[in-house]
């Protein structure tokens, strides 16, 4: 796991050390940014960074500031941003994942769960999108956010919402918003849609 580096942008030093202990520990390689600028200067010196922990609430320049301007550089607009933040209103929440945010993990938090969420993010199941309808699957990465599509496709798999819960290691309650979301963005009206269209590229 030594190939993982993970930025970690926190203008709380406690918080970063915290953080960076759990991860290194956990096998990770780690760089640490106090502020959204120094964050952009490790990134452009062309370091490859798998992740970003990037938190929301930062002086001068505030995680989703940071977020837009990291997506503006050509060697980070792939890379997995979770937001890492203290801010736990749902409204805070959504706008990350409006963001395009990869997850969104809310201070405090307990370790197992944050090691596996992180887990999730980088290390991608190798599944193939051969028993996805092609054109379906590429309307839906282009309609949805990355967690959405995510759990689309479990959906799709016919995992219930119990099960999808367990998955992905979010309550039950924000994964059926998320499936609520799905339906309304797909202009769906049932689970079953989301199966049968990423499936056979139809909905009835």
């Amino acid at each position: 796991m030594d190939e993982c580096r993970i930025l970690c942008v926190d203008d709380d030093i406690s918080m970063l050390n915290t953080i960076e202990d759990i991860l290194m520990n956990a096998g990770y390689a780690v760089s640490l940014a106090k502020s959204g600028s120094q964050a952009l200067d490790l990134i452009k010196r062309g370091i490859e960074y798998q992740l970003v922990l990037l938190d929301v609430d930062m002086p001068d320049m505030d995680g989703y500031e940071t977020f837009k301007r990291i997506r503006e550089l050509d060697a980070a607009k792939e890379i997995p941003i979770i937001f890492l933040t203290g801010l736990d209103s749902p409204d805070f929440e959504i706008k990350g994942w409006e963001y395009g945010a990869a997850d969104y993990i809310t201070k405090p938090f307990i370790k197992s769960v944050f090691l596996a969420r992180i887990k999730n993010r980088i290390v991608v199941p190798v599944t193939t999108t051969a028993k996805y309808d092609h054109k379906a699957l590429e309307h839906a990465e282009k309609t949805l956010t990355d967690m959405e599509v995510r759990v689309a496709k479990l959906v799709a798999d016919g995992l219930t919402n119990n099960e999808i819960s367990a998955e992905t290691n979010y309550s039950y309650g924000y994964i059926k918003q998320v499936v609520s979301i799905i339906l309304e963005k797909m202009h769906m009206n049932k689970r079953s849609d989301i199966r049968k269209y990423l499936k056979e590229g139809r909905i009835e």
